[in-house]
């Protein structure tokens, strides 16, 4: 009982509440063309492990896996994520910087990082290094692309003349 996440590469692809387990539905790119996959939790027949099933376009690749109760360990890339993202919410942008690319070269298609980055880049006012950063964020399937909108970390890169360009690849 508790909360499943299905996370690829750093970036959050469904979350649920369960019980006795749930269907989770996801899409990823690879190679540039897009994947379907289903991950499927359930109560193994002891009614006290948890096993899944991942199908991938309704093919099993996985049958009956078993996973063990309690929350995964976070990887050195999940910290220095975090770490950054506490570091950029305390506008100590700079170490901010150096986290998400310490995370980058554990973890380089996770685009909500290039997204942070494209944040503090926005703050220090370096348009070049922050429009790369939200293009790259784009390219590696940015699912909150609402935010570039919206956040106020990118205040500075929504003022700039090229931000035309990320707006015509947004539509």
């Amino acid at each position: 009982m508790g909360v499943e996440t299905v996370e690829v590469n750093g970036q959050i692809y469904s979350k649920k509440s369960s019980v006795y387990g749930a269907q989770h539905y996801f899409v990823i790119t690879e190679n540039g063309k897009q994947v379907n996959y289903i991950l499927i939790s359930k109560v193994a027949a002891d009614h006290i492990s948890v096993m899944v099933d991942l199908l991938k376009d309704r093919k099993p690749i996985y049958e009956n896996i078993p996973l063990p109760y309690g929350s995964k360990p976070k990887s050195p890339a999940a910290v220095s994520k975090q770490e950054g993202l506490k570091r950029l919410k305390m506008y100590d942008v700079d170490i901010a910087i150096e986290e998400f690319n310490k995370a980058l070269k554990i973890t380089p298609n996770d685009p909500e990082i290039y997204f942070n980055l494209a944040c503090a880049y926005s703050n220090k006012e370096k348009a070049d290094e922050g429009f790369e950063c939200l293009r790259i964020s784009l390219e590696k399937g940015l699912k909150e692309t609402d935010n570039i909108f919206s956040h106020d970390m990118l205040a500075y890169l929504r003022v700039h003349p090229r931000f035309s360009e990320i707006k015509k690849v947004l539509e």
